[in-house]
């Protein structure tokens, strides 16, 4: 038997990287893992994404808050010390930092835990420095970086990204770009306007989020253009004529120019491939990802991705999805297949928008039969009561022609909706008919009583109909003559 000095190698510390080494820790493994700098443990999701900006939005709120409150008598006025509002996101972040450091981790799950550069450099082996670890199995979790435009003058600009805004801007923006129509934009446009910049989100798209339905969409423009945000659709940035200037296209004509102070840029992002010794190690890439099978295997079958690297669901939760099924492959001798069944994923604006389970797309291409229902919050007490009543709920349910139908998938839009959708996700995850909210008794009048309104109107449907009245009649008067 070859011997090893680990059990598993692990190269990055992000959200992939402490699952895969953590649970390898917490059996008893001897796992090494490895990263560039003390502050990159913790990756991507604690340093420049899911932490920070979403302590960036909370701040916003209550910006926010307090200009709504005005209408009621409140007297504010002002814009935000965006010095204070760094120092603030980057408490919380050292809050979070402490379980994720190193020594927390050595301490916690017995890791060995290596800051330097990792590079394969063998089959199973990888250098740190002027040391060789080897194992039997290396995990890489390298994580992605964000794309940048490479358009004419791109060099005269300075663009911030998701990473670059947490650790280099220091003051808040007069005149804020924002490039991009996915959720980093949208969350970055409505925090930055509540902060007090005037924003102008640009989208080649024809909509925003076009990951997530359009009816979703159109209830987040709606808001962020309320809340003072331009957005511009199927508009590009030709060039940068200078470092405040860009020149714009729509629909691929001329549009003029477009100034602005800051320009951040979120237009989705590109695994890390460069530097790791990929192909010392026999790890072959294609058109700029980590060739890797449904087994979360590279073409070196040793060496596994999870996380960005991987490919797929660029989430934190992704991650975690990822090292559930690479443990189960690990540990047992029947294969997990990467499948995305029940996976979820939330836009935290105001209102946030919850997606969950299956898209009509892949229910289109798996051939199966569904219906989509359309819940709005015009009329639910609780959406009147706390002001968002231009939310709505859309659920895609198993036809069934005797009751019955099942929750495949859907998407809500409102405040909260990331927790409220969950019990609908439970419900698909565990395959349970979609009545059995039918019956459930909500404290009134929580938020989440939106997801049984739906179930009894369908049930309310069926037992009026004429045959059912016609039952229940007869029921009735023989019970109580």
């Amino acid at each position: 038997m070859a011997k090893y000095t680990h059990d598993l190698i692990v190269i990055g510390a992000g959200s992939g990287g402490l699952g895969a080494a953590g649970f390898g820790g917490a059996i008893g493994l001897n796992v090494a893992l490895i990263d560039k700098t003390v502050h990159d443990y913790g990756g991507e999701c604690l340093n420049y994404g899911c932490v920070p900006s979403k302590a960036l939005l909370h701040v916003a709120a209550q910006f926010a808050g307090a200009r709504e409150a005005t209408r009621f008598g409140l007297e504010t006025s002002g814009k935000a010390d965006f010095a204070k509002v760094m120092d603030w996101i980057h408490e919380r972040q050292d809050i979070i930092r402490r379980q994720e450091s190193p020594e927390h981790l050595r301490r916690e799950y017995g890791l060995e835990c290596i800051v330097g550069e990792a590079m394969l450099t063998g089959r199973r082996e990888v250098t740190v420095g002027y040391r060789k670890l080897t194992a039997p199995r290396i995990v890489l979790a390298t994580g992605s970086r964000p794309r940048h435009l490479k358009v004419p003058g791109a060099d005269r600009v300075k663009q911030y990204d998701n990473e670059s805004v947490f650790s280099e801007l220091d003051t808040l923006p007069d005149q804020l770009l924002i490039v991009g129509g996915g959720p980093n934009s949208c969350e970055m446009a409505q925090a930055f306007a509540r902060l007090g910049s005037t924003v102008t989100l640009i989208t080649r798209g024809e909509r925003l989020l076009e990951k997530d339905p359009a009816a979703a969409a159109r209830v987040l423009a709606d808001k962020l253009e309320s809340e003072g945000v331009t957005i511009r659709y199927q508009t590009e940035i030709r060039r940068f004529r200078d470092a405040h200037t860009a020149e714009l296209s729509h629909d691929g004509l001329p549009e003029g120019d477009q100034a602005f102070s800051h320009v951040v840029v979120a237009i989705g992002r590109e695994v890390r491939t460069a530097g790791l010794g990929l192909e010392l190690a026999g790890v072959h890439t294609k058109d700029g990802r980590i060739v890797t099978d449904a087994y979360y295997r590279t073409t070196n079958k040793s060496i596994y991705t999870v996380g960005d690297a991987y490919g797929h669901e660029m989430f934190s939760h992704g991650a975690e999805k990822h090292n559930t099924d690479l443990w189960t492959n690990l540990l047992s001798p029947v294969d997990r297949k990467h499948k995305l069944t029940n996976f979820s994923w939330v836009t935290f604006t105001d209102p946030e928008v919850a997606t969950f389970g299956l898209t009509p797309e892949q229910l289109e291409a798996r051939g199966t039969d569904y219906e989509t229902v359309e819940q709005s919050f015009a009329h639910d007490d609780r959406a009147v009561a706390a002001d968002y009543r231009e939310g709505v709920l859309i659920l895609y349910l198993s036809k069934s022609a005797f009751g019955g139908s099942k929750v495949l998938g859907g998407t809500m839009v409102a405040p909260g909706a990331g927790e409220m959708v969950q019990e609908l996700l439970l419900l698909h995850q565990l395959d349970h008919g979609y009545d059995t909210l039918t019956n459930k008794i909500y404290a009134y009048p929580v938020g989440s009583r939106i997801n049984q309104k739906p179930a009894r109107d369908r049930a309310q449907r069926r037992l009026l109909s004429d045959l059912a009245k016609r039952a229940l009649q007869f029921a009735y008067r023989l019970q109580n003559r």
